[in-house]
């Protein structure tokens, strides 16, 4: 099977253009959905070519191959600001509010391949994290401008980190392999809404904090890693350093970033084992060291704790020691200065845990856990409204399925348990709450020129005895779904997307079902809000009409069974919380392009009936045939 590169470069360029929201700190709990599925290990133990990102050295092992994909990360942020009995808020806004942005693609590509015996190559492009809030009501009005902010300007950040590892790896003998990468970099950042703090005296230039649209910047780094190979392969031992990658500055918010905009990526390494009690059983742990603090536009302490008061051994930004003070070269302590402030992130340690079983020749099972704790002091919670990276437990599940010899099928669903921070007696407001949980489902393509020495004897031995699979299918995609309504909109185009399986009967007919979430919208009547949260279970016949041999148009006509969550708000007060679920029309058309013999490309519109509105989903993605 070729593996098209104009295809990778499709891939490569959509990473560019989504944002990821990671989970150990801001950076991605593992590089690959099939580490992921093994709660990111990756130093002592890979098999895919996107795993030479977490150890240049498994390049060794994972022979010529190309692999795609695609992860869903579905991040729910919340942030609360309020007063206790001592302290007023300072007219800033007092209550609740959650981030409205809630999916993100995050594309994965890469290709490895052995050129000796000895040497191999690899090329990856993977996220390395990110971070995005997006709240709708801003936790911060009533100052700044002129005019001063309204409660309805919505206030967040987006920020998205791409690596592009370039890895050579060498096998010095037969039990030991070095390798190195050269690690290309960008990161694109935007924040909006934060008017407020140009009604104080701290800013370098009031014209580069908010609202300048995105930035970019870029850079490189280098990465070592090394494997060896112990007790006749059933031992595995891996070490890995990443420099820190030098970016340039961001221009645009260079009196919101300390050092004048700088935002380089950490230098982080790490340690790795893997055990193999039996050829189809694997058990791998990492340890990972990821230095935030070091990075000050991340380390600097925010705004937080009185200087005076109990600061628990941590310091805290002292506004009063810097107003008056700025615009000014000589003061470093203004925003955007070297010392101006950050968000006040500790270094961070991971710990990761996976097991791996080989069913039978043709199916692997997975498990993972990660944990790592917190890297914001309660007292730094002010800032970390825009970045509430409170998660700490991370547990995941995952397979892949080997069709034929040239093909696997990876699949990963990650659960990250919530985890609230919350503190009083902050210098801005008086007290500040953040928390977030996540959902990570993500779905990639291997294909296998050369399976590399060792990856084939991790199935079991036995022969697939399960069911037949000719005929059968499955898919995932990603859109915007939008809600038809009357009221006066605050926003009807949101993110949705489905996943769904399917048998076809012959070229022409065919049934199909799924899962289709079709997110929120929010709408507005007076000083009433409603927001209504929807999601379908999908079943439906579906009519295929081949145009050429690779190119079908398709229609579908079925039922869905519309799960909705209704809450009214008048200001900022829940008012009522309802439910509206029942069965409703499906149907839609759409066309299919086959990229590959198993692998089609799908893109459709549907529309979901309802009593009392209507919904588009326009999607695209791909479809996996068995």
């Amino acid at each position: 099977m070729r593996f098209n590169l104009k295809h990778a470069a499709l891939v490569a360029a959509c990473a560019a253009a989504f944002p990821a929201h990671a989970t150990n700190g801001y950076f991605l709990p593992g590089f690959g959905i099939r580490s992921q599925g093994m709660g990111g290990v990756g130093i002592a133990y890979g098999r895919d070519s996107l795993s030479t990102a977490a150890n240049p050295a498994n390049a060794v092992n994972t022979g010529m191959r190309g692999d795609m994909g695609m992860a869903v990360f579905n991040p729910e942020r919340s942030a609360k600001v309020y007063e206790s009995p001592a302290s007023p808020t300072f007219g800033f806004f007092s209550g609740d509010v959650e981030s409205d942005s809630k999916y993100f693609l995050v594309p994965e590509m890469g290709f490895s391949m052995g050129l000796t015996e000895q040497l191999h190559v690899s090329m990856a492009v993977v996220g390395n994290g990110g971070m995005n809030t997006n709240y709708p009501r801003n936790l911060f009005p009533g100052l700044g401008g002129p005019p001063p902010t309204p409660v309805d300007k919505g206030i967040g950040i987006d920020m998205m980190q791409l690596l592009v590892p370039i890895s050579v790896a060498y096998k010095v003998n037969e039990n030991h392999a070095l390798g190195v990468s050269l690690v290309l970099a960008e990161t694109r950042f935007r924040a909006y809404g934060i008017d407020t703090f140009k009604a104080f005296p701290i800013l370098t230039d009031p014209t580069k904090l908010t609202d300048n649209g995105f930035d970019y910047s870029y850079g490189a780094g280098v990465k070592l890693g090394w494997q060896g190979e112990f007790m006749d392969d059933k031992l595995t031992l891996g070490l890995t350093y990443a420099s820190r990658t030098y970016m340039t500055k961001f221009d645009k918010y260079s009196s919101l970033f300390a050092e004048q905009g700088d935002f380089d990526i950490p230098e982080n390494y790490g340690i790795g084992i893997a055990i193999k009690p039996k050829k189809n059983l694997v058990i791998a742990a990492d340890v990972l060291r990821i230095n935030y603090n070091d990075i000050a536009s991340v380390g600097n302490p925010g705004p937080g704790d009185d200087p005076a008061g109990a600061a628990q051994g941590i310091p805290a930004m002292d506004l009063a020691a810097i107003y008056g003070g700025c615009p000014a070269a000589t003061n470093p302590y203004c925003l955007g200065g070297d010392q101006g402030m950050g968000f006040g992130w500790d270094n961070m340690t991971v710990y990761k845990l996976g097991v791996q079983y080989g069913v039978n020749n043709k199916l692997q099972v997975r498990a993972g856990y990660n944990y790592n704790k917190t890297p914001i002091p309660n007292n730094q919670v002010t800032f970390n409204t825009l970045a509430p990276a409170t998660v700490e437990k991370h547990y995941s599940v995952g397979f892949t399925y080997r069709p034929n010899d040239e093909l696997e099928v990876t699949g990963t669903y990650m659960y990250v348990a919530g985890n609230n921070q919350s503190r009083c007696g902050q210098n801005i407001v008086d007290c500040a709450e953040i928390g977030m949980h996540q959902n990570v489902f993500g779905l990639s393509m291997g294909w296998v020129l050369d399976p590399g020495p060792v990856a084939l004897g991790e199935y079991g031995e036995d022969d697939w005895a399960g069911i037949n699979f000719d005929g059968w299918y499955g898919g995932f995609n990603f859109g915007q779904s939008k809600y038809d309504v009357s009221a006066t909109v605050d926003n009807t185009r949101t993110e949705g997307w489905k996943v769904y399986a399917g048998y076809e009967f012959n070229k022409y007919l065919g049934v199909e079902g799924g899962y289709v979430n079709l997110n929120d919208m929010t709408a507005r009547t007076g000083t009433v809000r409603t927001e209504i949260d929807t999601d379908a279970w999908t079943l439906g016949a579906v009519v295929s009409y081949p145009v050429t041999a690779k190119l079908s148009v398709m229609g579908k006509l079925g039922g869905a069974f519309m799960l909705a969550d209704i809450d009214t708000k008048n200001g900022a007060a829940l008012t009522a919380k309802t439910g509206d679920d029942g069965f409703e029309p499906n149907y839609g058309v759409g066309v299919s392009y086959a990229l590959f013999d198993n692998l089609n490309l799908r893109a459709e519109w549907e529309r979901f009936d309802r009593k009392d509105l209507n919904i588009d989903l326009m999607s695209a993605g791909m479809v996996v045939k068995f």
